[in-house]
């Protein structure tokens, strides 16, 4: 519908004449509806006698049509809930009770044999185009919007009602026991067209709806009666059908729909899921009361049920052991019929009767009486009716077969209870739980039985299907649970998304490996999910299909999975991926998976059969070996999921699952191959890797006891002792970080592997360990608060006093002296005791003890005795010219307030505060929190200026700037104006740092960012640049030449005219040029053309920066012309700003995926004189989008003579974090890999062009 309107509710400037059209409409006759309405439920089948009609149209989705027959049916008794599912998990839900129009229009149909007929859109129509123009209805001059809209405002006003759906209820329902059928239909016309004309936009979609029901209608023959929503009357007027019809084809002609991918179902449903409160959709408050009304006659009787279910809240409360009798009952009443004559209504309705409630029997106790009324009210206004669906409803055998499935296993199916009641405790309501809800608890390894259950839940999550979830920790790294616990229920969604997926089978174990195969494809043209070659290669793509293959005990799929982690895999995997693939090998092969045994004893067939191990070319060793490999490109990385990749190699290797492959006797040299490997690696990285990943390799050392807690104390008190400038307290932060996150659970329990760092930590002075206080608190702020805690408990243990010694002030004697030596003597001669105890059950304790005490002595708070350790080297530095003492620094280091009351230790803390915040994960909520307290006397958080005050003044300026510059990368904009502009110190880090907040600051606020963003970019451009000349020497040297320009050669000249050299009378030596050499400018129709195509993707932010900065020196050259194409998974040609580094990063947007494939199609369609060009291609080779087109592009550049190079990394480090397996594929294909600096790429590009052959290598 891309320029159609649709009509409007102001037909006429006379609302009064426009309701009346609708009221004499006969073609068809339109009867408005709501979805729930007890009148016009009664009133329908006395207006369908006197019309007669000889078909009969219901708003309902067209799939619905062929079971009519069965919601008709006498069988099917009310309430039921007809539900639609199409493919994409879009639901339509239609709950009928005996109070539904529609539902009393299709049983009055059935009975008199007339035909009816859904006339909605159907639920899998969908529009073709993907951007859709938004339909706008007509505004008729002479019926302004304000008109219509005071119409409804009237009506409210009118009838006193407070919303839309109170005024249905003055308007239809309220007077409508009493009244001619037909003048309950026109008061719901009445009411619909006030509303639609209050409506100004319909959306789109009821548009598209409205076109469908008008199609409905030019296709039926005869008396036509249309039951729809009130609001869509204005629209299905006559003279509307006609004017609309080539507007109406138009619009259906943009959709589609595929009738028989929609699985319907007809389930039988109960007065609580109708509730509306229960949270199911399309439901209706209290719907005993409207069974009720629907059921009586007059307005006597409508009276009486009030009566009743009065009366039966009472009896209720009573029940709660509450006071509640008839003379509540009848005052409830009373009120009831009073409220009901104030408001002019003929009798009571719904509302009245509960403000009555709330009002006689609550008593102004809302929070306890109030609640015991609320539960009784619930128990007898909700009820606990339920429907019965016809035997005769079609069933598919997916459904079938599910329903024996789950009589087999003793699971609850369609036939158990729906029914829900509120469990009350001394009257108060506690939130509702299903009957039908099931917990199982299955010892999956050991009962074939629950073996058999744990398959078959896990299928239908696998498939969709809501019915089962998993409620214990399903996994925890490498360690399987030997129980599993589920919550199982049957939904009123689990019936129709069985039949929606009956189309891929009809067993769940068809259907289970069909959706497997087809999670994760990509939309084709049509829409529909379509293979695609490359995504079914993809790592990932087979990862996720052996995962859930594997759970689901799905045997042929499982083995196809397994054969697809061939050599292909190995080389593009991640480090993650491998550990995970190996990981489901080995489990597989162990048997721990419940859907695949081994051992024909642990089977239960047919379900669960025997699993066929298969051969496969790939062992878990090689899988094993392409995980070091891949350890290679990790070396640069400060990343901390990679150094959680890592440390799941390192466990892996630790725990049982390795043991199980070293339990084959050919395997074992490869297992020692394996170690040797990863300590090799480890060692290197520790002399040349990134400061995390120093940290990080000096923590797996220790893991595999390649590294004593001494040495490891020794490094880090070396990177403690260095901290001294900004690049020494980030190798601080990072790499001590990297070490915790190896061994924070060793360091939770044994205090052995922080002392040696404790030792250096005490000897600082209170400035040295402010200065470096925001470093170490940055190493612990990614763990959880929970686990900081857990650190610091431990490192108290050997610092503060733990009710161990006698404190005469809290034992009360009175004074007496010899109370005090009896207790002391008694708690010695105790002591004594329980030494000899101990000595005898375990004699080598003494000597444990001895080893203990000599750490003892080590730690801050023991008696030294100064004979034990003369030179006082363990002695904490607690003296009196430090006012933070060790404990404090602990808890400031760890997060924590201090405890003493030095103001120093007290503002850090706070400072760092504002910076860290209070942490994520496990705590951050809970005793961490409280600790810090809440209320109290403290002072208000600092302002940005007083913060930055604080931050000068405790850790000095250099500190100051780093804090304010972690402060900015975290998206605080207020610290922009406290970094100082002029003595900043430029440096990469704070140049990411200040882009990030570029596009979260109001353009008032830019100036600042910008000038600081300029001065950072242009001292880092000028030291660049004098670093690179060296390298480019030679590059832009213009050519010398007799044609006059600007530019004289002195030194040329000169030469070429020594032979006239003369003396001058004073004898001075002079020179007569008649020779002039001059400067040509280089050449453009020469230059090399250079194309950087850099990755901007989260991991690539410091190249990026540094590439900016290269790509604008080597743009001021005169041989070399500069393009930039900076690419995630869209690319952006940024070449027109390569002379300003600052324009083309603020350009920039950071993050995103990884299409490497489009980055260098684009570069190579740039290309004119491939023997003259040069590709620099920037990135970690993380693709993610196609690998196959990414080798193809390379091939394609080299092959065409372009020169191209590939650097995983582009800064002063020459560290990288890459992708080791396809970089490696990238270098076969042709193109040079390495990880460089600025200066390194600079020499190589030079080499290149001067035609250095020899030097054109790249060790990065």
């Amino acid at each position: 519908m891309n320029s159609a309107t649709a009509p409007t509710a102001d037909s006429t400037t006379d609302p009064t004449a426009a309701c009346s059209e609708l009221h004499d409409c006969a073609d068809p006759l339109l009867i408005g509806v709501r979805h729930h309405s007890a009148m016009l439920a009664r009133a329908m089948p006395t207006l369908l006698d006197r019309f007669a009609p000889d078909v009969i149209l219901i708003e309902l989705p067209s799939d619905l049509a062929d079971w009519m027959p069965y919601i008709a049916d006498p069988q099917t008794q009310a309430p039921v809930a007809i539900s639609a599912v199409d493919p994409d998990g879009g639901m339509m839900f239609y709950p009928l009770a005996d109070f539904s129009p529609e539902f009393t229009a299709i049983r009055w149909a059935h009975a008199n044999g007339v035909p009816v007929r859904a006339c909605d859109l159907s639920v899998s129509a969908k529009a073709k185009t993907a951007e859709q123009e938004p339909v706008r209805p007509i505004q008729r001059a002479d019926h302004p919007v304000e008109q219509s809209t005071s119409v409804l405002s009237r009506l409210q006003r009118r009838v006193g009602a407070v919303d839309v759906g109170d005024l249905w209820q003055r308007l239809v329902e309220s007077p409508g026991c009493d009244a001619d059928p037909e003048i309950i239909r026109r008061a719901a016309l009445t009411f619909g067209w006030a509303v639609r004309a209050d409506d100004h936009e319909p959306s789109p979609r009821d548009l598209l709806r409205e076109a469908a029901m008008r199609q409905a209608i030019r296709q039926s023959d005869g008396k036509t009666v249309a039951i729809v929503g009130a609001f869509h009357g204005p629209a299905l007027l006559p003279r509307v059908v006609d004017a609309f019809e080539d507007r109406d084809q138009a619009a259906l002609a943009t959709i589609q729909s595929d009738a028989s991918s929609v699985g319907v179902s007809l389930i039988p449903y109960s007065f609580e899921q109708l509730d509306e409160r229960s949270g199911y959709p399309a439901g209706i408050l209290d719907p005993v009361w409207h069974q009720q009304m629907v059921q009586s006659s007059s307005n006597a009787q409508m009276e009486d049920a009030a009566v009743q279910l009065a009366t039966g809240v009472c009896r209720r409360l009573r029940e709660f052991g509450h006071v509640a009798g008839t003379p509540d009952a009848a005052e409830a009443l009373r009120m009831m019929r009073d409220l009901a004559r104030l408001r002019g209504l003929a009798v009571a309705g719904r509302g009245e009767f509960v403000e009555s409630l709330q009002t006689c029997l609550v008593q102004g106790d809302v929070m306890g009486r109030g609640r015991a009324v609320s539960a009784a009210a619930g128990d007898v206004l909700i009820g606990d009716r339920r429907g019965v669906v016809t035997p005769a409803a079609p069933r598919c055998g997916l459904a079938v077969s599910i329903d024996q499935l789950l009589r087999q296993l003793g699971l609850p199916g369609r036939d158990s209870a729906i029914k829900t009641k509120p469990r009350v405790a001394r009257g108060r309501s506690q939130p509702p739980r299903s009957e039908n809800e099931k917990e199982l608890r299955l010892d999956v390894l050991r009962s074939p039985k629950d073996r058999t259950r744990a398959v078959v839940l896990r299928r239908m999550v696998a498939a969709g299907i809501p019915y089962a979830e998993r409620v214990d920790t399903v996994a925890q790294g490498n360690r399987e649970n030997l129980t599993e616990r589920w919550r199982v229920e049957w939904q009123q969604t689990t019936a129709a998304t069985i039949e929606s997926v009956a189309r891929f089978g009809v067993t769940l174990d068809q259907v289970t490996e069909e959706v497997i195969r087809r999670a994760g494809r990509r939309a084709g043209p049509d829409g529909n999910a379509s293979p695609d070659a490359d995504d079914e290669a993809s790592p990932q793509r087979i990862l996720q299909q052996l995962q859930m293959a594997s759970e689901c005990g799905l045997q042929t799929l499982t083995t196809q999975a397994l054969r697809k982690l061939d050599q292909t895999f190995c080389q593009t995997a991640g480090i993650s991926e491998l550990i995970d693939a190996v990981t489901l090998m080995v489990r597989i092969a162990a048997a721990h998976l419940p859907g695949l045994p081994l051992d024909p004893d642990d089977a239960a067939p047919p379900i669960v059969p025997v699993y066929p191990w298969p051969d496969l070319m790939t062992s878990p060793d090689q899988l094993l070996r392409a995980c070091l490999d891949r350890l290679e490109g990790l070396r640069g990385s400060s990343a901390i999921a990679d150094v959680a990749s890592l440390a799941d190699l390192i466990h892996w290797f630790r725990g049982d699952l390795h043991a199980l492959v070293r339990k084959d006797v050919s395997r074992q040299g490869d297992a020692e191959d394996h170690a040797t490997t990863l300590v090799t690696w480890c060692k290197r990285t520790l002399r040349r890797g990134s400061d995390r990943m120093r940290g990080a390799a000096a923590g797996a050392l220790c893991v595999l006891d390649r590294m004593d807690a001494a040495t490891l104390g020794q490094l880090l008190i070396g990177w403690l002792d260095g901290a001294v400038d900004r690049d020494g307290r980030s190798r601080l932060r990072d790499g001590l970080s990297g070490a915790v996150q190896l061994l924070l659970s060793p360091m939770q329990n044994d205090p052995l592997w922080l002392d040696g760092f404790q030792s250096g930590l005490v000897s600082l002075s209170d400035a040295e360990f402010l200065s470096r206080l925001p470093a170490l608190r940055g190493a612990f702020e990614p763990f959880s608060p929970a686990d900081r805690q857990r650190l610091l408990d431990l490192r108290l243990q050997g610092l503060d006093q733990r009710g161990s010694s006698i404190d005469q002030a809290s034992w009360d004697v009175g004074g007496e002296g010899d109370a005090m030596t009896l207790h002391v003597a008694r708690l010695r001669q105790a002591d004594l005791a329980a030494a000899a105890a101990i000595a005898g059950a375990f004699p080598g304790v003494d000597r444990f003890l001895h080893h203990t005490d000599q750490q003892v002595k080590g730690q801050p708070g023991a008696e030294v005795d100064p004979s034990d350790d003369p030179a006082g080297a363990n002695v904490p530095n607690d003296s009196a010219a430090n006012d933070i003492n060790t404990s404090d620094r602990w808890r400031m280091i760890f997060g924590l307030p201090p405890e003493s009351r030095a103001r120093s230790a007290t503002v850090a803390a706070k400072s760092l505060d504002q910076l860290f915040g209070t942490g994520r994960g496990e705590g951050s909520r809970g005793d961490l929190q409280s600790r810090r307290g809440s209320g109290g006397q403290e002072a208000p958080q600092p302002t940005t200026a007083q913060w930055a005050e604080d931050l000068e003044a405790l850790f000095g300026g250099d500190v100051c700037q780093e804090v304010l510059g972690q402060a900015a990368a975290a998206g605080d904009a207020n610290v922009v104006g406290h970094l100082d502009v002029e003595s900043v110190t430029p440096s990469v880090d704070l140049l990411q740092q200040v882009l990030s907040l570029a596009g979260a600051m109001p353009e008032s606020r830019m100036t600042q960012l910008r000038r600081l963003a300029k001065k950072i970019t242009d001292d880092l451009a000028r030291e660049l640049a004098v670093r690179l000349q060296t390298a480019l020497s030679g590059l832009s040297t213009p050519r010398p030449t007799r044609r006059r320009s600007r530019r004289l050669n002195l030194s040329r000249t000169i030469r070429a005219n020594l032979a006239n050299g003369r003396r001058r009378p004073d004898g001075r030596r002079t020179i007569v040029a008649n020779q002039l050499i001059f400067n040509a400018p280089a050449r453009r129709e020469l230059d090399w053309h250079v194309t950087f195509v850099v990755d901007v993707s989260g991991s690539m932010s410091a190249s990026v920066v540094y590439s900016a900065l290269v790509a604008a020196i080597f743009e001021a050259l005169p041989a070399l012309s500069v393009r930039f194409l900076a690419f995630s998974t869209e690319l952006i040609d940024l070449s027109d700003q390569v002379d300003d580094p600052l324009a083309l990063l603020l350009e920039v947007d950071v993050g995103g995926g990884t299409d490497i494939g489009l980055g260098l199609r684009a570069a190579r369609a740039g290309i004119k004189v491939p023997s003259r060009s040069i590709v620099v291609l920037v990135t970690d080779f993380e693709e993610g989008v196609s690998i196959p087109g990414m080798l193809a592009e390379v091939r394609a550049l080299v092959d065409s003579g372009v020169r191209c190079i590939g650097l995983a990394s582009l800064d002063d480090f020459g560290q990288a974090r890459f992708h080791h397996g396809l970089a490696t594929l990238m270098a076969s294909a042709g193109m040079s890999v390495a990880a460089v600096s600025p200066e390194k790429l600079a020499q190589w590009v030079g080499d290149q062009i001067r035609g250095n052959a020899a030097g054109g290598s790249l060790d990065g």
